[in-house]
């Protein structure tokens, strides 16, 4: 079984409904939700999406989306080696980095985003949702 990591986007294109991404975001959810894939994601991306989709929604809404998320995902811990690894890594974002090294760290064979730009290309490859049913369906 592949593992792939997704991008806080990807959730958040699901969970906000984004209408232009939603279709292939969601399709990408639900192969790690029936096990074609292990998807994994970083534990910031649980406060990232609770503190921007409870400006929107209901606080009880909102957890019921981290929920969802703790029983469809794999959850890669924040420790001090990624945060380190995370802080000397040549790049703009330290989120990203974060985003980065968390997924070296469970060897995924990729990260989906909608922001390749943002992620460094020589750890593994850096996927948008339609490369990633290229790859892996």
């Amino acid at each position: 079984m592949k593992n792939i990591f997704i991008d806080t986007n990807i959730l958040l294109d699901v969970v906000r409904h984004r209408e232009e991404f939603f279709e292939l975001s969601s399709r990408v959810w639900g192969d790690c939700e029936t096990r074609k894939v292990h998807g994994f994601i970083s534990a910031i991306s649980l406060n990232n999406v609770y503190y921007i989709v409870r400006k929107l929604v209901p606080q009880d809404t909102a957890l019921t989306y981290i929920r969802l998320m703790l029983n469809v995902f794999s959850i890669v811990p924040l420790d001090e080696t990624v945060l380190r690894l995370s802080m000397d890594l040549p790049h703009k974002d330290f989120e990203d980095s974060i985003q980065t090294f968390s997924a070296i760290q469970v060897k995924a064979d990729c990260i989906v985003t909608r922001d390749r730009s943002h992620f460094p290309n020589n750890y593994m490859p850096i996927v948008s949702p339609a490369e990633y049913f290229g790859l892996f369906r």
